[in-house]
């Protein structure tokens, strides 16, 4: 469009193109959430410390770490599904067969 026709429009498409912008800003911040995994880093290191200083047992890490490993395998989803680099092989859990897992998504497909 030309400038005279965007000025003239400017009072109707104004509040649209602010509205995109906006928009765009949000899904941009849900996009970013989604994928930084810094605080589940953070809070498998704090789970570490824990074990290491005696605050939790051998169980209670074990199973915390499984709650741990699952939020890094959805960011890991929500990174391919954007088509974002993830670096790493399959997220795998201490004590957990996941030859059973792999079977099971054989299966669904």
């Amino acid at each position: 469009m030309g400038l005279l026709a965007n000025i003239l429009l400017a009072p109707f498409l104004g509040p649209i193109n602010g509205t995109k912008w906006t928009l765009d800003k949000v899904e941009r911040a849900v996009r970013e959430e989604l994928t930084d995994d810094s605080s589940v880093k953070n809070e498998f290191m704090e789970l570490q410390m824990k074990l290491e200083l005696g605050e939790i047992d051998d169980d209670e890490y074990l199973r915390q770490e499984a709650i741990v490993m699952q939020r890094f395998r959805e960011v890991r989803e929500w990174r391919e599904k954007f088509g974002m680099a993830s670096a790493g092989g399959a997220v795998k859990v201490a004590g957990v067969d996941h030859e059973d897992d792999t079977a099971e998504e054989r299966d669904e497909s």
